[in-house]
């Protein structure tokens, strides 16, 4: 088939023999294959263009944060369950497999590079991902051709109370409090992102890696809120929090999403004004692992 329309690009995520179909508002997929020009005295111009790296792949797409169970004992979607098993392999240098991802008739087995969410005031959220498919053993990056996504569509109404909402999400235990001024802020926003580093381990005579390690990862989270702390301590204490959004129709039971933070410490603050708009301040919280 010459032509895919978005309607049958569906992207879904398998971890672990669990899958999900994920509400995708883009994808970008991209293949690559290293070449270098060797050159060599006693001849003029290239010897020819070499491999200089394995083949691989990446992908990247955004999603409506949806909350639609719990995967491997953390409530939320897969992308956010493997943000947190990522995070703690990251922790202990542990090795780990990839997921598979199909998009578009193409499918391959990739490593998490960063997730991040966004919620803002009476907004929907939406997510992101990146992945890196390096491929293993005798098997490639990522393979197929372009076609529609061979499986059951989505049924989107199933979900319409599981899509993350400013209006039902409470960040109030992210405000600043200012004992001195009796002052307690406001929260319009916040923006959650991590990053992992991963080293695929590569034998000799195999072009694909034979297992993958993350090494560490490191999270931000930025606040948007009313309150602006002029001083920050030199070494802060750290703090171990939980930013919890929640689905359209408020928090009951399975409806909320959590993201646990560990050893944060604040590094920055900063405050702006514009035309027609109250003060605002943001404050960047870090966690590295």
């Amino acid at each position: 088939m010459a032509t895919v329309f978005y309607d049958k690009a569906a992207v879904e995520v398998t971890h672990n023999g669990v899958s999900e179909q994920l509400l995708a508002t883009d994808c970008s997929l991209s293949f690559s294959n290293a070449q270098a020009p060797l050159y060599a005295i006693g001849s003029k111009g290239t010897l020819g263009q070499f491999p200089a790296g394995a083949r691989q792949g990446d992908l990247s797409f955004s999603f409506l944060t949806t909350i639609t169970g719990t995967y491997f004992g953390v409530n939320g979607n897969i992308i956010n369950s493997l943000a947190s098993g990522v995070k703690a392999a990251a922790s202990n240098t542990s090795e780990v497999s990839g997921v598979e991802i199909k998009f578009a008739g193409v499918s391959g087995s990739g490593y998490l590079n960063s997730y991040g969410v966004g919620v803002q005031s009476n907004s929907v959220s939406s997510s992101s991902c990146g992945f890196t498919f390096f491929g293993s053993g005798t098997q490639l990056p990522m393979s197929g051709r372009l076609d529609d996504f061979a499986g059951q569509t989505i049924q989107t109404g199933k979900l319409a109370t599981g899509v993350v909402h400013g209006r039902y999400t409470n960040l109030d235990n992210f405000a600043t409090s200012i004992t001195a001024g009796d002052s307690a802020a406001n929260v319009f926003g916040a923006d959650y992102s991590i990053s992992f580093n991963h080293n695929p381990v590569y034998k000799v005579g195999q072009e694909f890696p034979m297992t993958c390690l993350y090494t560490n990862a490191q999270e931000t989270l930025g606040i948007t809120e009313d309150v602006f702390q002029s001083g920050l301590a030199f070494d802060p204490a750290a703090s171990n929090l939980t930013l919890t959004l929640s689905g359209l129709g408020g928090s009951p039971a399975g409806t909320s999403m959590g993201i646990g933070l560990s050893g944060v410490k604040q590094v920055s603050t900063a405050m702006s004004a514009g035309m027609d708009d109250i003060v605002r301040t943001q404050k960047n919280l870090t966690a590295v692992y």
